[in-house]
C-alpha cells in the first residue's frame, strides 16, 4: 500500500512541479471530489509535501496533501461527467489532456483534424465573431461595409463609419417607408430583409446581414421568432457581441448630423446682449409663413412684434395666420416676386423653411435643389443677402432656415456653402410625441445646445388626446400632409387611438396639441380635416422653434407672461411701444 502511495506521489510531484495549471481532483474538506487548478508558487515555499491549488468556483486556495490530489486516471468518465454539470455548452470529453494548459503561440495552426465536424464548425463560427469584433472595435473598421478608411464614428453603435457610408447613412437613416419604418438598417442603412423593432414608437429596423455577422450566425432567423421583438436601442444597455449600443446614442446623432458636410465655415458675426432699457420690438420678415409659426411663438416666448410681415401663397395657411392673430400679420404673397423696391424694412430677423417636396429622397420624382421648388431656396438666399446689415452696422440680425433632414448629401452641401454654415439636427420627438427631424441653418445664439423638454411640452401622445380616448403609443410617426402618414406600426392599418373599442385616427384637434398648437388653431373657413391635416403637415413644431428663437430674448423687448396658453393673443401695448421709441431711434439703420 505504501508502494502505491508513494507512486501516486511521484506522479503528482510531476503534476505540480512542471505541469503548473493542470486540473486535479482533491477534497477539499468534504467527501465530494472536487477540481482544482495547480498554481505557481508565487515566490512562497510550500510546506513539505503540499501543493498550492485554486478551487473552481470557490475563488480561494490552498495548499493541499499531494496525496489527497488525483488527476482524472481511470475514474475520468465519471468526473467528466460532473465537469459537464458547470460547462455552458454540450463540448465532448476529451480526457485530461483537453485541461491542459494552453500551448505556446508559435505562429503555427492548430490541428483541428480531431475535432467533429459539429466542433469545428463551432469552432469556426466563434473565430468568425472574433475577428469581426476586433476590427470593428479595435481595428477601426467600418461597421457597415468593413474597410478601414474610417471618416467618423457610428452614431447609434461603437464603431465607424467609411465616408461612402457615412454620406449613405446620412440621407437614409430618417427615410420611412409607408408603414412608418425605416426603409433601411439601422446599422448600415442598407439590406432588403429587415426585422422590425416590435416596441411601440420605435421605427427601426435590423437587416439580416448586420444581424448575422455582428450578432452571430442564425440571429436573425431566431429573431424571428420572437414576438414581439424589441430591438437593441430600446433595450436595456448590454453589448450583443461585436454590436455595442452606445450609451449616449441620442446625443452622437445630434453630433453627427451637426457637421457631417465635411465642411468648415468661419464662424458668423456674434452680437452682444443688448442692455434691457435698449432694446426694442422685433421686426420679423417670414417667408414660406405657413400658418404663423413664427409670429405664435414669438408671443408664446413673449418677445413683443413692431412687425411681422410674411410671405405665403397657400390660402388656406393664409386664413389660419390671420385669424388666430387678429390680422396683425402682414401678408405679402409670393416670395419670387418680392424685390427691393418695397421698403417693407428694416429687419432683426429673418425666418422661413422652403418647400422639401424636391428635396426629400422619399419622393422618387423629386428635381432637386435646382429645379421646381427647390429653387426657391435662392430666393431665401437672395433676401437674406438684402437684409444682411453692413460691417459697420452694429444693429443685430438674425436668420434661421429650416428644411427636410432626408436630402441628399449634394443638396445639402450647396445649401451650406451658400449659408456658409453647417446645420443643426433638432427633432421634435423630444419635446413632442411625433418624430420630426429637421435641418436648421442659422445665426441665432446656442442653436447648437441640447433641446430639452418644459413642464408645458406633451411628451407622451395621451397627453394630446381628447376625453375618453386612450393611446396605443407614447410616440407617432411623422406627421405630414398625407392622411397615410397617421397609420402606425408593422401594419399600415394600425391606428394609434382606441375610442369606444375600437382603433381610430387622431382627430384634428389632437393633431394640434401634438404640433404644439393651441385647440382649434386650424378651425377656420369650414375647412374640412383633410385641409386642416395639410396645413398642420407643412407647418412647423412650436418647441422646436420655441427651442431656436428663446436667446432673442436678450436683444428684444419683451413683456410679463401670463400663462403660456394665452401669450398667442396678446398684443403689444401703445405705451409699450412708446416707451421703447428712445432705443429704436439708437438701433435702427
Amino acid at each position: 500500500m505504501a508502494t502505491e502511495t508513494n507512486s501516486v506521489s511521484r506522479e503528482h510531484i510531476c503534476v505540480c512541479f512542471v505541469l503548473k495549471g493542470e486540473l486535479v481532483w482533491g477534497y477539499a474538506g468534504s467527501s465530494a471530489l472536487w477540481p482544482a487548478v495547480v498554481l505557481p508558487c508565487r515566490g512562497e515555499t510550500p510546506l513539505p509535501g503540499k501543493t498550492l491549488v485554486e478551487w473552481y468556483g470557490q475563488k480561494t486556495s490552498s495548499q493541499v496533501s499531494r496525496t489527497m490530489l488525483s488527476t482524472c486516471g481511470t475514474r475520468k468518465e465519471e468526473l467528466l461527467k460532473q465537469m459537464l454539470d458547470w460547462a455552458l455548452g454540450g463540448f465532448q470529453p476529451s480526457g485530461p489532456e483537453g485541461f491542459q494548459p494552453n500551448a505556446p503561440k508559435n505562429g503555427k495552426n492548430i490541428d483541428t483534424t480531431c475535432l467533429t465536424e459539429s466542433d469545428a464548425a463551432c469552432l469556426e463560427s466563434l473565430r468568425a465573431c472574433a475577428r469581426v469584433f476586433d476590427r470593428v472595435l479595435f481595428a477601426g473598421y467600418c461597421l457597415c461595409c468593413g474597410t478601414d478608411n474610417i471618416e467618423i464614428f457610428h452614431p447609434l453603435f461603437k464603431g465607424g463609419l467609411c465616408l461612402k457610408c457615412k454620406d449613405n447613412f446620412t440621407e437614409t437613416l430618417y427615410r420611412y417607408d409607408g408603414d412608418g419604418y425605416q426603409s433601411y438598417c439601422t446599422i448600415c442603412c442598407y439590406g432588403m430583409d429587415v426585422l422590425l423593432c416590435g416596441n411601440d414608437g420605435c421605427c427601426r429596423s435590423y437587416c439580416e446581414d448586420c444581424l448575422n455577422i455582428l450578432v452571430g450566425p442564425g440571429t436573425f432567423d431566431s429573431l424571428k421568432l420572437e414576438d414581439p421583438w424589441i430591438c437593441y436601442l430600446c433595450q436595456a444597455h448590454r453589448p450583443h457581441r461585436a454590436l455595442i449600443p452606445r450609451e449616449d446614442w441620442s446625443i452622437r446623432v445630434q453630433e453627427f448630423f451637426t457637421n457631417d458636410s465635411g465642411m468648415e465655415f468661419e464662424p458668423h458675426r456674434v452680437y452682444p446682449s443688448i442692455p434691457a432699457n435698449l432694446r426694442r420690438p422685433v421686426r420679423v420678415l417670414s417667408l414660406f409663413d405657413g400658418i404663423g409659426t413664427g409670429f405664435y411663438v414669438l408671443k408664446v416666448l413673449g418677445i413683443k412684434i413692431d412687425k411681422y410681415v410674411a410671405s405665403e401663397v397657400c390660402e388656406d395657411s393664409v386664413a389660419v395666420a390671420t385669424v388666430n392673430h387678429d390680422g396683425k400679420i402682414v401678408h405679402i404673397g409670393d416670395v419670387r416676386h418680392i424685390t427691393q423696391e418695397r421698403q417693407w424694412g428694416p429687419f432683426d430677423l429673418l425666418i422661413g423653411g422652403s418647400p422639401c417636396n424636391d428635396l426629400s429622397i422619399v419622393n422618387p420624382l423629386r428635381k432637386g435643389l435646382y429645379e421646381g421648388t427647390g429653387r426657391l431656396f435662392f430666393d431665401y438666399y437672395r433676401i437674406l443677402q438684402w437684409l444682411k446689415p453692413k460691417e459697420d452696422d452694429l444693429r443685430p440680425f438674425f436668420w434661421l432656415y429650416e428644411n427636410t433632414v432626408a436630402m441628399n448629401t449634394c443638396n445639402k452641401i450647396s445649401i451650406c456653402r451658400f449659408l456658409e454654415c453647417n446645420p443643426v439636427m433638432v427633432d421634435a420627438m423630444h419635446v413632442t410625441p411625433a418624430r420630426r427631424a429637421r435641418y436648421f441653418w442659422g445665426n441665432i445664439p446656442g442653436m447648437r445646445r441640447p433641446i430639452v423638454a418644459t413642464q408645458s411640452d406633451k411628451l407622451d401622445l395621451q397627453e394630446c388626446l381628447e376625453l375618453g380616448r386612450k393611446a396605443t403609443m407614447c410616440k407617432v410617426r411623422t406627421i405630414t400632409t398625407n392622411a397615410n402618414s397617421l397609420k402606425q406600426g408593422k401594419n399600415v392599418n394600425k391606428l394609434p387611438v382606441l375610442y369606444n373599442g375600437k382603433e381610430d385616427k387622431l382627430w384634428i384637434t389632437e393633431l394640434e396639441r401634438v404640433f404644439g398648437f393651441p385647440k382649434h388653431y386650424t378651425d377656420v373657413r369650414d375647412m374640412n380635416r383633410q385641409q386642416r391635416q395639410k396645413v398642420l403637415g407643412k407647418a412647423w413644431c412650436v418647441p422646436v422653434v420655441r427651442h431656436l428663437l428663446a436667446p432673442l430674448k436678450d436683444y428684444f423687448t419683451c413683456e410679463d407672461l401670463s400663462p403660456l396658453t394665452t401669450a398667442a393673443t396678446t398684443s403689444s401695448s401703445p405705451s409699450s411701444q412708446s416707451s421703447s421709441a428712445p432705443a429704436e431711434q439708437q438701433l435702427s439703420s
